[in-house]
């Protein structure tokens, strides 16, 4: 059986520029579904901007540490534990990513649809038989 469902927009994607615009529609009033084939938050979350601006984080305090000497500061030359660095550039991933769930998003009046979209017409999506469209104009 196929549903049919409305919404004034439907974003195919739940990275970073998708969560943004969906949550800005939300605050003017649209109703809003995301459709989703991966895991939300996209390449920005997992393995880009998220836990690359993490580990230039933990590099520069480590810097700062070494060169502390300047500003009157004690100077450490401990090796740097990597393990230890990237636990806690994983554990800046899992911070972000919990407002990034199905149950936050939703939360916020998301709707958040997993699958993967196919355009059946110019105003319907298809995801697992499933139809979204938007309203009557």
């Amino acid at each position: 059986m196929t549903t049919t469902d409305q919404y004034d927009l439907l974003i195919i994607g739940g990275g970073s520029a998708g969560l943004t615009a969906a949550g800005f529609a939300v605050k003017f009033g649209a109703k809003v579904a995301i459709v989703e084939k991966g895991r939300l938050g996209g390449d920005c979350t997992w393995t880009g901007c998220v836990p690359s601006k993490a580990l230039l984080k933990a590099a520069k305090v480590a810097q700062q540490t070494r060169t502390g000497d300047r500003y009157g500061l004690p100077v450490t030359d401990e090796p740097i534990d990597l393990g230890r660095v990237m636990d806690w550039v994983g554990s800046v991933v899992v911070e972000v990513a919990v407002d990034e769930t199905p149950e936050s998003l939703g939360d916020d009046g998301i709707d958040v649809i997993s699958g993967s979209a196919t355009f059946v017409d110019p105003h319907t999506v298809d995801v697992d038989g499933r139809r979204l469209t938007r309203p009557a104009r």
